[in-house]
């Protein structure tokens, strides 16, 4: 009977994952934030874009704040601390931060045509031009949807980076905040790596992206800020009211391993490790030099002037964000499909890690679950 009640149990969580891949399939870059070519025109220079993240960030953070503060059935003052900080993130989470798709910045930043939104200084590329295109590597990175290469920090990076810092960071953030899946920062780093070798990320891309995982990371220190440390971005005032205390700047988070040519990606073309696919990898690392090389000889080379014209042409892009199903052939969807349920039975980790994308945590049911927190009182 025991038995009987476990396989129920897996196959009821089987079909959710059905259903729950059916729709990033469908909707999304496999539910992960897309590749990046950071090679390819690395001597174009860009305007570092720190400040314009930053001054959009606080306004995304005021509005939720004053959400918060206005949409409550009962006066703030009789709110408890955590209770409160669990209704600010539930607001956050719906404005702000996406299950299945590109996340606000990266979209914003690709598309410069958010309303309100400033303009970016960012590289957009036809797949066509990518290393991964040269070098023949696997379907996705070589046919799809790149993200925007944007200077944030004095870091030149790909905007997906900021996908996985704000949208991925947020998600492992709150599963810190359970009580019942008791996780620490160290189980952070081991699912956000089992995320990115999975039918997610890797196993469909055959790009390992160390940097994805340290924006994550950066994320989960980024939102652990926001209530706790030394100088937490959110308090209370005397009214009871969330107000903001300090204005953060996203350049307390990133470093310069966000940037893939600083912090290397492990590439893999095959499932199995065989001399083929060993081969397109060797390709494929001898192609990110030489486009390297010659980025870093062009930069040397030309003349303000040309670097300007060259500059101009890029900026002025306006390249859609694909929508791969129209060309994506329904035998790969199926095969990916079954390889994610088959990854998700049999692979623990990675089960663990769908689960804090998949199912949301931010229910009126689920705040006894939740760590206690103090929100710092100010007087203000």
């Amino acid at each position: 009977m025991d038995f009987a009640r476990h396989w129920a149990r897996r196959g009821g969580s089987c079909l959710r994952l059905i259903a729950l891949a059916g729709v990033l399939l469908a909707h999304s870059e496999f539910g992960g934030a897309s590749e990046s070519d950071p090679w390819t025109y690395a001597h174009i220079p860009l305007a570092d874009s720190g400040a314009l993240v930053s001054e959009r960030l606080v306004v995304s953070i005021q509005s939720a704040i004053e959400r918060v503060n206005t949409g409550q059935p009962s006066s703030p003052r009789m709110l408890g601390d955590t209770e409160l900080e669990f209704a600010f993130f539930a607001e956050f989470r719906s404005l702000y931060i996406r299950d299945v798709t590109w996340g606000q910045f990266e979209l914003c930043i690709g598309t410069n045509d958010c309303p309100g939104w400033p303009r970016f200084e960012r590289i957009q590329m036809f797949p066509a031009e990518s290393v991964y295109h040269a070098a023949r590597w696997r379907f996705i990175p070589a046919r799809f949807h790149l993200a925007s290469i944007v200077n944030v920090c004095g870091i030149r990076m790909g905007a997906d980076k900021l996908t996985h810092f704000f949208d991925d960071g947020f998600h492992y953030f709150n599963a810190l905040r359970s009580r019942r899946k008791n996780l620490d920062p160290e189980d952070i780093r081991n699912l956000s790596l089992a995320f990115e070798r999975s039918y997610m990320g890797t196993r469909i891309t055959g790009i390992v992206s160390r940097a994805d995982i340290e924006a994550n990371l950066a994320g989960v220190e980024f939102y652990s800020d926001f209530f706790s440390g030394d100088a937490p971005i959110i308090g209370r005032g005397p009214d009871g009211r969330l107000l903001m205390l300090r204005n953060p700047d996203v350049c307390d988070y990133v470093t310069r391993q966000f940037d893939e040519r600083i912090l290397p990606n492990e590439y893999s073309y095959g499932l199995l490790s065989t001399d083929r696919a060993e081969m397109r990898a060797r390709n494929l690392l001898r192609l990110i030099d030489r486009r390297a090389r010659r980025a870093a000889r062009l930069a040397r080379e030309l003349d303000g002037q040309e670097l300007a014209r060259q500059k101009s042409r890029l900026l002025a892009r306006r390249i859609p964000m694909t929508r791969w199903q129209s060309d994506f052939p329904k035998i790969r969807l199926v095969t990916y499909g079954a390889g994610m349920v088959s990854q998700w039975l049999f692979d623990r980790d990675f089960r663990r890690a769908v689960n804090l994308f998949g199912f949301n945590p931010l229910k009126a049911d689920r705040l006894g679950d939740r760590k206690p927190v103090e929100i710092v009182l100010s007087g203000a």
